[in-house]
């Protein structure tokens, strides 16, 4: 329950307002860091089924059209997992690599998507701005993820 509990959480910490203008749309992608976190390294502990759970509650508390998110995680997760050996055993670095081209790929296909929906074309640059704070982000919430890993394993 642990990865479960803890992308959850993020997801909280990712929604609530925090009272500084704009942050909201440019908030840190948290739990798409969880989720490729946990798909690469332990995907039996994060199930299919909550990830998509977690992705339309991260829909309905940002406000985003429903199942653009939970489309962007499921995206990631599956990646993620099918490209796994590409990660396990190899230095931080190749994971925050995969990480990048993910994250891209899902802020891509979450402003494809919205631009889609809204019939009309959306600002590029708040996914960019979001896009660069998720990656430079990422190792120090690997930090949390590994862990939460070890607590885990013992």
């Amino acid at each position: 329950m642990i990865p479960v509990v803890l992308t959850l959480l993020l997801l909280l910490v990712g929604t609530v307002p925090l009272g500084v203008p704009y942050l909201g749309s440019v908030a840190p992608a948290y739990t798409l860091m969880a989720v490729f976190y946990w798909a690469v390294y332990r995907p039996d502990l994060l199930p299919l089924g909550m990830v998509f759970v977690i992705g339309v509650l991260e829909d309905a508390l940002s406000g985003l059209p429903l199942g653009v998110g939970a489309l962007a995680l499921l995206f990631v997760y599956g990646t993620a997992l099918g490209q796994r050996r590409a990660f396990l055993k190899r230095p931080f670095y190749i994971a925050w690599i995969g990480f990048a081209v993910l994250a891209a790929m899902a802020a891509l296909l979450i402003w494809l998507l919205i631009t889609v929906l809204n019939g009309a074309m959306v600002g590029f640059q708040p996914a960019m701005f979001q896009y660069a704070i998720t990656v430079a982000l990422f190792p120090c919430l690997a930090i949390l993820f590994v862990a939460a890993h070890r607590h885990i394993q013992r």
